[in-house]
């Protein structure tokens, strides 16, 4: 069995072989898993402060690259849990991170392990914040803040007080104080080294949702709920200036301006003030005066690129590079010297994350999809692409995503942005076959493949919108040829057991099947027929035949050497459109040796059909809901099937009873794999678009006893897809945060009994 070992995504518009040190697919792994591939949602960026040390949060744990090379260098990872948030010590030998749903920990970074876990529970949690020379951290969690002595490893102290949630909390320049913000609308000054409350300020209208000093710190400036913005003295506690009052400026500008949205720079030098036109306005925080205005509305308006709602503004270490983040990832420079916009070389994606190098000359852009994008702050120019944390995997709930090559050695997937990617494990190298064109604002969908059964040939496609199929020869990653001629947009595309001759069709406002010549790349046949959509096409086995099920209740087959129609099964058997409707056919497939056709039903039945005489010789009743998947057992004997309705069933052909049922949750999808002794292994995961609330974990089936065997646990998110590899000896499941994980069944499937004859309940939905 081959194991997957390596799989890095990088993005181009080429065909590239990739070859790395650092097998980092394996690190962190959870039991039973051979890899991982892909890094997970970008969450946080950080640079460390010496800028050796690039840190990025994931919903996998926090990967760790060297900025020389921007290599993996670790994955630091705890507890099944992935990272929401993180922050370097002053000093850069620390690095905190707070969990998703989990606590704190304290991380250090040369050793590449734990100073202190489960540090508080950071359900709550507010600012992760160090003192200036990085010997204490200090956490909010709900009304109490908790100090940590970095240098003796003990808890410092807990601060009690805050009537209400805290949000915000920052530490004075001198380290002696720290402040905090809550919603019950006041502002406390602790000391540090006592731990006693040494001051209360009040007055705002609202609660309390942003505090920082100055850098001289005699200045506290504090922000609430309502945009009001206060310059405290520290020394007396009595305010020097209102700057804003619920979200009103009227000193120091022409007339009246609404805040709609407050951010500082790290060494709260400056605050930026964004107005609902995306006018930014920088201020001195130490004296409060107004340092520089960028206008967005007027001039983007003029270059037809105007949008809403600026949602934070970042700036670089040396405050000399502003950059606003917007909604839907669009970003605006401004040169903070001059005013002026600057502007990048290529349309950067839909950004989502940003942070900026030490020295301000680097820019990295964490793009929707998951790539880091590096760019030059002065020229604007294309620095450098980091290896993909994620790659927004082709999610499908239905029962075609078969990732694995025919045979075992390659793994091909695309992305929502139509790139298309495999992998090879014996090269340990990826092919990218095809990518986006990032200077391009042009929206794409899903890329879908499928490999060939001699491994050969790759075809991809957009889902339910590109109408061309591609071919690619699948040892070198080469495009071979283009398939035009859909008049709506690509469904599926299906291969001939004999790799010669492709059949597609269409999603929509089509009622064909194609056939295409693989070698020539020619189209060679279009069967006509369906009056509604094309459901489902089976070739069998000898190549000879070609069955198709679409919404007009009706079953076609189709002689494939004069491309006639031989049977249309079903064709009359409706006295109404409600009828074939309901009778609409969702899935077909042949048995091994050819002479049976299984169809599956929106109504939930399964019907066989002797394909000499086109009769039905079977009707199997069950299933509630519309049949998604039917697979043969090697020996014919047995069949399996799997519904919308949330269940997989054994079936007897001998009888055309019902042996087993494995009955889940009501969104429940099921995949069942056959092997050569009979043995049937079904998994399943819940088909919604919530990734929280939903089981992570992946159970293991002997579907003949409905017995549960192994549960394989390790994602951080919801299950969205499962795919078995040819022999069945590996299950691909794909995460919400867009990882997949591969997981070695070997040893489950070993362990079965497979002389097992007990047959034992239907699983219920408590299980």
């Amino acid at each position: 069995m081959k194991k997957v070992l390596l799989l890095i995504f990088l993005f181009s518009m080429v065909y590239i072989p990739s070859s790395f040190a650092q097998d980092y697919t394996q690190w962190e792994l959870p039991e039973d898993a051979i890899a991982r591939l892909g890094k997970g949602w970008i969450n946080a960026m950080q640079y460390s402060p010496d800028g050796t040390v690039f840190a990025v949060a994931t919903s996998v744990g926090i990967w760790l690259y060297d900025t020389e090379t921007y290599q993996e260098t670790a994955l630091l990872a705890r507890n099944n849990k992935g990272v929401k948030g993180l922050v370097f010590s002053p000093d850069g030998a620390t690095l905190a991170s707070a969990e998703r749903f989990g606590g704190i920990t304290l991380w250090d970074v040369k050793a590449r392990i734990p100073k202190k876990t489960g540090l508080y529970n950071s359900s709550f949690h507010s600012d992760l914040v160090f003192n200036l020379d990085g010997k204490i951290f200090a956490h909010a969690e709900y009304k109490d803040i908790y100090l940590y002595d970095i240098v003796t490893g003990e808890d410092k102290h807990i601060l009690k007080g805050d009537q209400d949630f805290i949000t915000s909390i920052a530490f004075s320049p001198d380290g002696q104080t720290l402040a905090s913000g809550s919603n019950d609308k006041t502002i406390y000054l602790w000391d540090v080294d006592t731990g006693k409350l040494k001051q209360t300020l009040e007055g705002h209208p609202d609660e309390v949702t942003r505090v920082s000093f100055s850098p001289d710190g005699d200045t506290l400036i504090s922000v609430s709920k309502d945009m009001t913005i206060y310059y405290w003295d520290i020394s007396t506690g009595e305010r020097k200036k209102t700057l804003a009052d619920k979200g009103l400026i009227t000193d120091q500008l022409d007339k009246p301006e609404t805040v709609e949205r407050v951010s500082f720079s790290p060494d709260a030098n400056i605050l930026a003030t964004i107005r609902i036109n995306n006018t930014i306005r920088l201020w001195d925080t130490t004296t409060g005066t107004l340092i520089q205005t960028f206008p967005s509305q007027d001039t983007d308006k003029q270059e037809k690129d105007y949008f809403k709602n600026i949602e934070d503004v970042f700036f670089s270490s040396d405050n000399r590079t502003v950059v606003g983040l917007a909604d839907y990832g669009r970003i605006r420079i401004w040169d903070v010297d001059t005013g002026e916009r600057k502007r990048l070389s290529e349309y950067p994606g839909h950004v989502q994350e940003v942070c900026f190098s030490p020295d301000g000359k680097t820019l990295a852009t964490g793009i929707f999809g998951g790539m880091i994008r590096l760019w030059d702050v002065d020229t604007g120019k294309h620095k450098k692409t980091i290896s993909s944390q994620s790659t927004d995997y082709y999610r499908t709930y239905e029962h075609d995503f078969k990732p694995f090559s025919p045979d075992g050695k390659k793994f091909v997937f695309g992305n929502t942005s139509g790139t298309v990617y495999l992998w090879d494990a014996d090269t340990k190298q990826e092919l990218l076959l095809s990518g986006m064109d990032y200077n391009s604002k042009e929206s794409r969908n899903s890329a879908r493949t499928i490999i060939s059964p001699d491994s050969q040939t790759l075809a991809s496609w957009q889902a339910d919108e590109g109408m061309n199929i591609r071919l690619w020869d699948f040892a070198s990653g080469k495009h071979k040829r283009t398939l035009r001629g859909h008049k709506a947009p690509v469904k599926t595309v299906i291969f001939s057991p004999d790799s010669s001759m492709v059949a597609s069709w269409s999603s929509e406002g089509d009622t064909t099947i194609l056939l295409w010549d693989v070698v020539t790349g020619r189209h060679k046949q279009t069967l006509k027929g369906h009056t509604k959509m094309v459901e489902d096409v089976s070739f069998s086995p000898d190549g000879k035949t070609l069955a198709s099920g679409g919404l007009d209740g009706t079953i076609r087959t189709w002689n494939l050497k004069t491309g006639k129609q031989e049977q249309a099964l079903l064709e009359n058997s409706f006295g109404n459109d409600l009828a074939a409707q309901s009778a609409a056919v969702t899935v077909v497939m042949f048995n091994a040796d050819g002479n049976v056709l299984a169809s599956g039903h929106k109504n939930g039945s399964i019907r066989l059909w002797n394909i000499e005489t086109g009769e039905s010789r079977q009707t199997l009743k069950g299933h509630t809901e519309a049949v998604s998947s039917i697979s043969f057992a090697p020996d014919g004997k047995t069949l399996a099937s799997t519904s919308k309705d949330a269940t997989a069933r054994l079936w007897d052909l001998n009888t055309g009873e019902q042996i087993h049922a494995l009955t889940g949750y009501d969104k429940t999808t099921w995949r069942v794999f056959f092997y050569s002794n009979g043995l049937a292994l079904a998994t399943g995961f819940l088909y919604t678009h919530n990734s929280h609330g939903y089981d992570k974990n992946i159970r293991l089936w002997d579907l003949r006893t409905g017995q549960l065997k192994k549960t394989l646990i390790g994602h951080k998110a919801r299950v969205v897809n499962l795919g078995f590899s040819g022999d069945g000896n590996v299950l691909t499941s794909i995460n919400f945060d867009d990882t997949v994980l591969l997981w070695d069944l070997t040893p489950t499937i070993n362990a079965l009994d497979t002389s097992e004859k007990t047959v034992g309940k239907t699983l219920g939905k408590n299980q």
